[in-house]
């Protein structure tokens, strides 16, 4: 069983980060406490977050005092203006301005650290998920900024970089995509698929292609057999159950001795931003006991030219890509720990870290 904790043990903490728990009992680690700290900012949070954690007030997290100036200057990034002429604290409402000239109030917190900006802006922007979602699907982007209905015209961008005009409605039901490409031939056929297979000391085993996207069937040069687009065998992937794969297994296996499966959303509303609208996603969930954990292979840690395609910007993005994600996990009340692809002994980390939240003696 794991360690009983009670409302003394809890304040004990609180104290030692110069706080208190404003909350008058205990029920369990799922449950949300309420906190101050000695500034006399006031949040939740559950107490296994607070615990192993060595952040303490969010509002206070960045330590230095804000000022108007600084409201001006983080709105001047996003070409927009801060209105207001006076600067409380973090939490108070501030007068904001977007390009569109849309204004609105909102804290400084909240513009700084949960990446809002105009809510004018959002509804429009959530009006075209579903047209940007189609677009992703077909490796391409929908460069419109306005949406009226399905029928009118948005502009288009292809994987190949060419650009054109067509209402969502036509691209959606009729499978259309590119002109350009379609127009060109830029088709691969199943024979290709099996010379690029060949190169590889493999073998394509499906005996029809439709596109790029649908999976074929693959086997390498140890027989093992998995299903994978076209496309993804031409950005440099291969047999996916290598050791990052098995490690990962490996740890699901660990936590599940203890605790028993994850869950099955690896992809949680919380993880979905406009940039991300279908979500980052986690490696081995728990929700309910509120941690999750991210199985890091070594280009996660430092540039490594096969996995970010010869370009070090995709490094940048992709450590860009995990602090976003360990910032909303944070805010959700999540606890992220990492299992590292040099760790010699995943089992006894992972043991470690369900010893300090109290999951497991």
């Amino acid at each position: 069983m794991g360690t009983k904790y009670t409302l003394k043990d809890v304040n004990a903490i609180a104290m030692e980060r110069g706080g208190i728990c404003i909350s008058k009992e205990y029920i369990n680690f799922r449950s949300l406490m309420k906190w101050r700290c000695a500034k006399g900012y006031e949040w939740q949070a559950r107490f296994p977050c607070i615990k192993t954690r060595k952040r303490w007030c969010p509002h206070c997290a960045g330590n230095a005092p804000h000022t108007i100036e600084e409201a001006r200057q983080i709105a001047s990034s996003k070409n927009g203006q801060c209105l207001s002429e006076k600067y409380a604290n973090s939490s108070s409402p501030l007068l904001w301005k977007c390009s569109k000239g849309h204004e609105w109030y909102k804290s400084l917190y909240h513009v700084k650290n949960c990446d809002a900006w105009c809510p004018e802006c959002c509804k429009i922007s959530q009006k075209l998920d579903p047209a940007r979602d189609f677009a992703l699907s077909k490796r391409g982007v929908c460069l419109s900024e306005k949406y009226i209905n399905n029928k009118s015209l948005l502009k288009w961008k292809c994987a190949k970089g060419h650009e054109w005009q067509a209402s969502f409605k036509n691209v959606k039901n009729n499978n259309t995509w590119c002109p350009h490409c379609a127009k060109r031939g830029l088709k691969h056929n199943i024979e290709f698929a099996k010379s690029l297979a060949y190169k590889r000391n493999g073998n394509c085993l499906s005996e029809e292609y439709i596109d790029t996207n649908e999976p074929l069937l693959w086997s390498c040069a140890e027989c093992h057999e998995w299903n994978a687009s076209l496309h993804s065998i031409q950005r440099g992937s291969w047999y996916p159950h290598c050791s990052k794969y098995q490690r990962e297994n490996r740890c699901r296996e660990i936590v599940a001795k203890y605790l028993g499966p994850p869950s099955k959303i690896r992809r949680p509303d919380f993880l979905k931003t406009l940039e991300y609208p279908k979500g980052l996603e986690l490696d081995i969930p728990y929700y309910d006991h509120g941690f999750a954990i991210e199985v890091q292979g070594e280009q996660h840690g430092k540039y490594i030219e096969f996995f970010h395609r010869g370009d070090p910007n995709n490094f940048i993005k992709q450590q860009d890509r995990d602090q976003l994600k360990k910032n909303l996990c944070e805010e959700s009340n999540i606890y992220l720990f990492y299992i590292w692809y040099n760790d010699k002994d995943p089992e006894k980390t992972i043991r470690q870290e369900l010893h300090a939240l109290g999951l497991i003696d």
